[in-house]
């Protein structure tokens, strides 16, 4: 054998070899890799089709591992992914006849133990929304002297994302009993939660109203503080200042008489922007969760909020405990909602039902952090009202958690531009960790 040959030979052999040794390596690990095909399956009677090019999301529940791929002409994404457990997810967008409906939908449990695994994502449609949940703070700050973390200075802010200014007067503020999303849940029947087949959202302990006409103009906001309607910074530097005459707060002593929650509001706030509340459970607070609240904004169709609560069918009992009634807000009367997941928690389950948010947003309490909506970076760059306002590099968010537009929306907004905010029903794609409250900058 010539000396180029035993070369060549040599070569082949240790290729031999390190093939040999990759797989076995790849063996012993456990590692392997399977063909997933996830179908995208629309309501009936819709009128809307699978189409070519709608973004599906493989998430690892293990680890934060995820996997993106486009559906074919038959609404099917194919992926390749090592076996594991995943979270898959899928939005879609269409307009018609003027209107945008949206389309979500979220598979838990794709277990992926199979050469090939086919699982499907039932959709859910719903309206884009006018009226949004902008952000949400109550995870709370740390205590000055680092004793622990001061969480009564809670607060959400509504925008006006339309081109038009908007009645809000009707709007309702409810959450979800159970109050956290990482507490056992009695909700789910067989590994689903039993008032999706049923269409409505359990509202807990209460529900808030405007107590007067509010109108809210065209990229304007409004503040309500949950708790506390002071400036709390005079006691705790991290915290902020709720002491506003343009904000409202939810003050209704006759019903919520906790003084912790609500002292007497700020001398500045008028009492007419105080919220007052329908009270149907116990207590003398309405907790909303510092770990991780299912959130949201609805307005009564056909009727009104009070007789809405007065009549007893639309009464729900929370594992059937008479203890803790619930009310039965139908999911097409959600304008908004947001649903909140303890960051780094195991056992987080979700509340709110797919049309009314298909995802989650991770919230790490105690330190100062709130939710803040994302930009849609071509709708608000599109203005031409903008031109030379907007203002790029934001820096704001929490490790891997921020706004992919890159556009600094409250720099923005006090330079004059006119934001449009994300709004795909999935808090996942439409919320991040913002490292301080927008009231503070």
């Amino acid at each position: 054998m010539s000396m180029m040959k035993k070369m060549l030979f040599a070569c082949c052999v240790l290729i031999q070899i390190l093939a040999f040794s990759a797989c076995k390596e790849k063996e012993n690990s456990g590692y392997q890799v399977s063909s997933v095909s996830i179908r995208l399956v629309y309501p009936e009677g819709n009128g809307f089709e699978p189409v070519e090019g709608v973004s599906v999301t493989l998430k690892n529940t293990s680890g934060s591992t995820t996997f993106s791929q486009s559906t074919n002409a038959e609404g099917v994404a194919v992926f390749e992914v090592p076996q594991g457990i995943y979270e898959a997810s899928a939005f879609d967008k269409r307009v018609a006849d003027a209107k945008v409906y949206l389309f979500n939908g979220l598979n838990t449990s794709v277990n992926v133990t199979q050469e090939t695994v086919e699982a499907t994502i039932k959709l859910e449609m719903s309206s884009g929304g006018s009226v949004l949940i902008k952000e949400l703070y109550v995870g709370g700050c740390p205590k000055d002297d680092g004793s622990g973390t001061f969480a009564m200075d809670q607060y959400v802010v509504l925008y006006n994302n339309s081109s038009e200014t908007l009645d809000i007067s009707d709007f309702a503020l409810g959450m979800v009993n159970p109050y956290n999303p990482h507490a056992s849940n009695k909700d789910y029947v067989n590994g689903e939660l039993f008032y999706a087949a049923e269409g409505w959202i359990p509202a807990g302990t209460a529900v808030w109203y405007f107590d007067k006409q509010v109108q809210l103009e065209a990229g304007k906001e409004l503040v309500i503080a949950l708790n506390g309607a002071i400036d709390h910074t005079q006691t705790y530097s991290q915290s902020v200042n709720l002491a506003n005459s343009a904000y409202y707060c939810l003050y209704d002593i006759e019903d919520f008489n906790n003084a912790l929650y609500y002292p007497s509001p700020s001398e500045l706030i008028s009492t007419d922007h105080y919220l007052k509340a329908y009270k149907y459970g116990l207590g003398n607070a309405w907790p909303v969760s510092q770990f991780g609240p299912a959130f949201f904004v609805f307005r009564p169709e056909g009727t009104t909020l009070q007789a809405f609560v007065d009549d007893a069918s639309t009464t729900n009992l929370y594992g059937g405990s008479a203890s803790q009634p619930r009310k039965k807000v139908p999911a097409e009367w959600v304008v908004d909602g947001i649903e909140v997941f303890v960051q780094g928690a195991d056992g987080n389950q979700k509340r709110l039902l797919p049309s009314v948010d298909a995802g989650y947003v991770e919230l790490t309490r105690g330190m100062g952090y709130t939710l803040y909506r994302n930009v849609d970076k071509e709708a608000t760059e599109a203005l031409a009202e903008n031109e030379g306002k907007l203002v790029y590099n934001y820096s704001l968010g929490v490790g891997n958690s921020t706004d992919a537009s890159g556009i600094d929306a409250e720099a923005s907004l006090k330079n004059g531009a006119r934001i449009i905010f994300q709004d795909t029903n999935n808090s996942t794609a439409d919320f991040h960790q913002r490292s301080k409250s927008s009231l503070r900058n």
